[in-house]
């Protein structure tokens, strides 16, 4: 699969948008691991939001539920710019089984952190982290683009994706998943692409300016540690939970 890279003024590597990504995340986790754990300990929930009442007018918090509701809006963007990233690395990795058990290795590396910043336990399993969802999409795509693909039969590794994300509750569950799928099935045609995932992220509205930077890639890698990226996502989980522990008495 080929794809044509058109270069404006603007445009941005890969590890650019990897950096958007991660910290897009990280505002989105903030929100979601730190600020949203304090303010429910006073009743205050994003549903609030739209209450008659609700802590935008009312609450002496109203001001952390803004920051909070912000952060997570942002946050919205990370999740289409991985997707995309984990397409591009498919397509253009010298090592496929390699990408796949880093990406699989580190789903299982992170579920700890994740849990710990999430629900403040070691293992829950209500819940998995974004490691398992792009685990179970580039395990998807790559056993889609091996089946000929005049065999109709192929859909049903789609299918079984979709159901393995639902029932392991993976971050963006079949959403996650479709637009991965998306991002691969369509990568040269962008207008259907960009539509598609707009579509799919309808109800995270935010989500959709996620495809700008997407737009703006160049097709160039850029300079790249690896390592960072991988270990940044469970790392950073465990900061957070560290605060957390340590400045707000939730636990």
């Amino acid at each position: 699969m080929k794809k044509s890279y058109t270069l404006g003024r603007l445009s941005f590597t890969g590890s650019t948008l990897k950096w958007i990504a991660i910290l897009t995340m990280l505002l989105d986790h903030i929100g979601a691991f730190l600020i949203e754990p304090y303010l429910s300990t006073y009743g205050i929930g994003l549903g609030s939001a739209f209450t008659a009442n609700g802590p935008l007018t009312t609450s002496p918090y109203s001001l952390l539920f803004q920051v909070d509701l912000i952060l997570r809006l942002i946050g919205r963007l990370s999740f289409p710019i991985f997707a995309f990233l984990l397409v591009e690395g498919f397509l253009h990795t010298s090592n496929l089984k390699k990408y796949i058990s880093q990406i699989g290795i580190f789903a299982l590396i992170s579920e700890i952190p994740f849990d710990l910043a999430s629900a403040g336990v070691y293992l829950e399993t209500s819940h998995q982290n974004i490691y398992f969802t792009l685990f179970i999409g580039l395990l998807c795509i790559t056993f889609f683009d091996r089946v000929d693909k005049t065999n109709d039969s192929k859909w049903i590794i789609l299918l079984l994706a979709l159901f393995f994300s639902e029932l392991l509750h993976v971050d963006y569950s079949i959403i996650g998943i479709m637009s991965i799928f998306i991002f691969y099935y369509f990568h040269d045609h962008i207008l259907l692409r960009n539509s598609l995932n707009a579509l799919i992220f309808l109800l995270n509205f935010t989500a959709v300016f996620s495809l700008i930077p997407i737009q703006l890639y160049n097709g160039r890698r850029g300079k790249q540690n690896k390592k960072l990226f991988y270990i940044f996502y469970p790392a950073h989980l465990i900061v957070l939970y560290f605060i957390r522990i340590t400045f707000f008495s939730f636990f």
